[in-house]
């Protein structure tokens, strides 16, 4: 009797194993402000599923769902969380992002994002290039400075909402490129690789002036013994390259012209985009 007793507890644990539920995280809550380029709070925008207030604050709640512990337990690790935010109002542009957290779904309850401030445009209100040009802009740069992508006090890392799609790729690591020395260090050793990353900080006056610091930054360096595999690699540390410059500037309708300071030639760049956050300059 005290076994068919415990056969029936262990069949009734069992079950209730297969059965169980653990809490999962779909979309933490949500919550920040929607402004307008005149820094003025924007009442009822859409933001998801709700609105914003009189003081351009939103709030979304938290979502979860259940799933079967069993096979939560099989997968080992905590389940990725994606969703999508859009921002609606009326006279305005509207925006829209994805959202992508990989192993966001282990969350506690309770989980909140700020987005910080949230600034969006008018449909028909231009951007006065006057209006933002003159400010200290921090660049991620190409192997010879022709392409810029920079941002400025504005910018907000953990506010991705942003109408140019790419800009983060690209600010964050789309302009990084691969690089080998050209020489060994001596004899017994392969040409050194690694990746290089430029960065670029032009503080632009309201007086044509400007100062500039460049960074050569060298990312996972390593190479290897000529004796050994090629598989065999040694990592080691390359220190940055820095240079400063201070010279003069103009702007000239939709083109930003530097003297030889910068680059070491007078040199041209058209804007390609600019907003009260980014600049992006291609050289011409």
């Amino acid at each position: 009797m005290i076994n068919k007793n415990i056969l029936l507890v262990l069949f009734i644990i069992s079950c209730s194993f297969f059965v169980s539920c653990i809490s999962r995280l779909s979309r933490p809550a949500i919550t920040g402000y929607i402004y307008d380029y005149d820094n003025s709070p924007i009442v009822d925008c859409s933001v998801g599923e709700t609105k914003t207030d009189a003081q351009g604050k939103f709030y979304l709640e938290e979502r979860r769902t259940n799933r079967f512990l069993l096979t939560e337990m099989l997968t080992l690790e905590a389940p990725p969380v994606f969703f999508t935010l859009d921002i609606n109002k009326e006279g305005y542009l509207p925006y829209h992002f994805d959202f992508f957290q990989r192993h966001g779904g282990g969350r506690q309850k309770g989980a909140t994002d700020a987005l910080d401030t949230i600034y969006i445009r008018r449909i028909d209100q231009e951007i006065i290039l006057q209006d933002y040009i003159y400010d200290r802009w921090i660049f991620s740069a190409s192997k010879n400075l022709d392409t810029l992508y920079g941002t400025n006090k504005n910018y907000r890392s953990t506010n991705i909402i942003n109408r140019e799609s790419d800009f983060q790729d690209h600010y964050n690591w789309g302009l990084v490129y691969k690089y080998k020395n050209k020489s060994p260090i001596d004899s017994s050793w392969s040409v050194e690789s690694y990746d290089l990353a430029t960065s670029c900080t032009i503080n632009l006056s309201r007086d044509g002036s400007y100062e500039g610091k460049k960074i050569k930054t060298y990312l996972n360096p390593w190479r290897h013994r000529k004796e050994y595999d090629r598989t065999y690699r040694e990592s080691y540390q390359i220190p940055n390259e820095e240079s400063d410059s201070n010279g003069k500037f103009s702007v000239l309708g939709n083109t930003l012209h530097f003297d030889k300071a910068l680059v070491g030639v007078p040199v041209t760049y058209q804007i390609d985009s600019i907003d009260r956050d980014i600049l992006i300059l291609i050289q011409k």
